[in-house]
């Protein structure tokens, strides 16, 4: 996500609706992209995207240091979207043009290689993909992904593994 100007949150925390229209401009691609991959549907991944930004904007508030807008926000949004993809008990298929939106997790990978680990990815609980979104899609260091979900390090980095594990098993492979 995108880093913003900690003067445009304080002015989105006194009430200004441009600056917070600022802020979503900003945040949105990379928290739709982000959406997408943990809800891994088009429709949910606008409603988390919607559903974070009405939250921040009703809790802005509530951020103690604007600095930590981007990371603050995640927070929300991964929330959001792991919310509406267990509440909605979405069918874990791959859609092949969803999954040509999605960013690869190594330009040299084959094609068929790349469907079958989005294919592998979306039969995870929402919150494994949630992880792996976060560090491998999002390209967070895992500081910043143990911000996102507003866990301690070491407990983001047992997660990920966990999950890391369990992508292997749905692709057939040894952890």
């Amino acid at each position: 996500m995108a880093v913003v100007a900690a003067r445009t949150v304080m002015a989105a925390r006194g009430g200004d609706e441009g600056a917070f229209a600022r802020l979503v401009d900003v945040e949105a691609p990379a928290a739709y992209r982000l959406a997408l991959t943990i809800t891994r549907s088009p429709a949910e991944a606008e409603d988390a995207v919607q559903d974070a930004f009405v939250q921040a904007w009703r809790r802005i508030d509530s951020l103690r240091d604007p600095d930590r807008w981007s990371a603050w926000f995640r927070r929300l949004l991964v929330r959001c979207a792991v919310e509406r993809a267990r509440r909605r008990h979405l069918v874990r298929e791959v859609d092949l043009e969803l999954a040509l939106d999605v960013p690869r997790l190594e330009p040299s990978t084959h094609p068929a290689e790349h469907l079958a680990l989005l294919a592998a990815l979306g039969r995870l609980d929402p919150s494994d993909r949630a992880i792996i979104s976060l560090r491998f899609f999002a390209d967070l260091e895992m500081k910043d992904v143990a911000d996102a979900l507003g866990i301690p390090l070491g407990t983001a980095k047992s997660r990920l593994h966990r999950a890391l594990e369990r992508l292997r098993e749905r692709m057939g492979q040894e952890p």
